[in-house]
C-alpha cells in the first residue's frame, strides 16, 4: 500500500499489506454546508449570550483577540462576520482593536498579517502585534484560583468589551485549543503562561490530551473571565482542515459545545503497533507547534516501539525557545523540575521539554523533517532520516519483518483512545 503524506516535498511510502494494521484519521464530515454559511449561522444563534450586536453598545474599546500565524484557524473568515456584527450595533473602527495573541511565539510579519486577518481589517483597524518579551505591557489582574498572579496583557485588560476567535482542536495539555486559551496562553505573560502550562505534569496523561475538564482547561477559564473574555468564536476543522462547525457565544458553555462537537471529530479507537508513521499537518511551522501531534501519535505506539514523524518544520525547532536544543527532552522530569526550582529554566519550556520526555519514555521517534539539522535532531534525543522509506527500513530492521504498522494522518488532529 503506498501511503501519500500532505506534503509535497515528502515522498510516499510503500507499507506492506502484511504488515498495515491500520490508518486512522480525523472523521471527515458527511454533508458540509458552505464555510460561511457555518459561521453565520453560530453568530446568529450563539450559545449562553444573546446576540453580539445586542450586547455591545456604542462608545465601548472592543478587542478582538485572534489567533496567530501558528494555527490553521479560519480567521479571514471569522474577523470579517464580527466586524460587521459590531457595526450593526454603531461601534466605531476606531474602538476596535485586534489583537494577535501569539503566548510566547514571534511576532508577525506583515505579510503574514494581511493574510491571516484581511487587508480590509489591515487597512481599517488597528491591530496589535505584541512582543511578549516587554514585561511592562503586561498587567495584573489579581490571582488565580491557585493562588499565582496572573499578568494580561494592557491592550486586553483596558477594552470594555473582549471577544476571542479561535479554533477548538485537540491540545496536550489544556485538553482541547479555543475558548479561553486566547486569553491564557494568547494575551498573558510568560510567567502566567508557564504557570498554566507546568501545571499539566499533576496531570495524568490520560486526562490531558483531548479531556475537557481537566485542572489545566479550569484554570484557563478561570484565568479568561477575570480578564474580560466575554464572547467567543471558534471554528472545528474537519479532516482536511475546512470549517465542519463553528459555535459562539459564551467564553465557556459555547467552547464546551465546541469540544463536545470536536470529540465527535478527533477521537478514534487504536490498537497500538509496533511502529507508527505520523505526519504533523497542519501543525507544522516549527517544531514547538508541531510537538502536540507527535504527543497524540505516541499514545498509538506500543512500548518500546518506534514512531516515525513527518513534518516540514520550516522555522526550525523554536524560534523563541532555544533551550529546546540546549537542554534536550532526554532530560527527566527531576532535572527539569530542579531547573525550575533553581531559576534557571522557564515553565512554559519546563512544561514542553516534560511532554516529550514523556514520549521518549515510551518509544525511540525517527524525524523526517527538512526544518531541522541531524545535529539539532540528535541534541533533542530525536533521529533523522532522509526519508520515510528509510525510517520505515529502519525501524523494520530494530522490530521484526512482521512488526505491525500503523499509520495517522494528520495526528495534531486525532485523539488516541486504546480499543479493548
Amino acid at each position: 500500500m503506498l501511503h501519500k503524506f500532505p506534503y509535497e516535498d515528502f515522498p510516499s511510502v510503500e507499507v506492506s499489506q502484511d504488515n498495515l494494521a491500520a490508518i486512522y484519521k480525523p472523521v471527515e464530515c458527511p454533508q458540509r454546508e458552505d464555510e460561511s454559511v457555518i459561521l453565520e449561522k453560530a453568530i446568529a444563534n450563539p450559545i449562553g449570550t444573546d446576540r453580539l450586536e445586542k450586547i455591545v453598545k456604542a462608545g465601548m474599546k472592543i478587542v478582538i483577540a485572534v489567533d496567530d500565524i501558528t494555527r490553521s484557524t479560519r480567521t479571514e473568515l471569522m474577523l470579517p462576520l464580527v466586524l460587521k456584527q459590531l457595526a450593526l450595533a454603531k461601534i466605531s473602527s476606531k474602538d476596535i482593536s485586534i489583537f494577535i495573541a501569539m503566548g510566547t511565539h514571534r511576532q508577525m510579519t506583515d505579510r503574514e498579517i494581511k493574510l491571516k486577518y484581511t487587508k480590509e481589517a489591515v487597512e481599517n483597524y488597528q491591530i496589535i502585534n505584541p512582543d511578549w518579551k516587554i514585561g511592562s505591557d503586561y498587567r495584573s489582574v489579581g490571582k488565580s484560583s491557585d493562588g499565582f498572579e496572573i499578568k494580561i496583557h494592557k491592550t486586553v485588560l483596558d477594552a470594555d468589551f473582549v471577544i476571542g476567535l479561535g479554533q477548538t482542536v485537540p491540545h496536550m495539555y489544556a485538553g482541547f485549543g479555543g475558548g479561553g486559551k486566547i486569553i491564557n496562553p494568547g494575551c498573558s505573560d510568560e510567567q502566567t503562561i508557564g504557570q498554566m502550562h507546568w501545571l499539566s505534569h499533576t496531570i495524568p496523561s490520560n486526562q490531558r490530551f483531548g479531556v475537557y475538564d481537566n485542572k489545566v482547561r479550569h484554570l484557563v477559564n478561570d484565568v479568561a473571565v477575570k480578564s474580560g473574555l466575554k464572547f467567543i468564536l471558534n471554528e472545528v476543522p474537519a479532516a482536511d482542515s475546512k470549517i465542519a462547525g463553528a459555535f459562539a457565544g459564551d467564553p465557556i458553555k459555547a467552547h464546551r459545545s465546541a469540544c463536545d462537537f470536536a470529540a465527535g471529530l478527533y477521537v478514534v479507537k487504536v490498537q497500538k503497533a509496533d511502529i507508527v508513521i505520523a505526519d504533523s499537518y497542519p501543525a507544522d511551522i516549527d517544531f514547538w507547534q508541531s510537538l502536540k501531534a507527535l504527543y497524540s501519535a505516541h499514545f498509538a505506539v506500543k512500548k518500546g516501539g518506534t514512531l516515525i514523524f513527518i513534518t516540514p518544520c520550516p522555522e526550525g525547532v523554536s524560534s523563541q525557545h532555544p533551550e529546546i536544543i540546549q537542554i534536550g527532552y532526554k532530560t527527566g522530569y527531576e532535572q527539569i523540575k530542579n531547573l525550575v526550582t533553581d531559576g534557571k529554566l522557564s515553565r512554559v519550556v519546563a512544561a514542553n521539554l516534560w511532554m516529550g520526555n514523556e514520549i521518549l519514555q515510551n518509544c525511540e521517534v525517527i524525524f523526517v523533517t527538512k526544518g531541522i539539522s541531524e545535529k539539532d535532531i540528535a541534541a533533542m534525543g530525536f533521529q533523522l532520516a532522509a526519508s520515510p522509506d528509510t525510517a520505515l527500513k529502519a525501524a523494520i530492521k530494530k522490530h521484526r519483518k512482521d512488526a505491525k504498522i500503523s499509520i495517522l494522518c494528520g495526528a495534531s488532529k486525532i485523539i488516541c483512545q486504546t480499543a479493548f
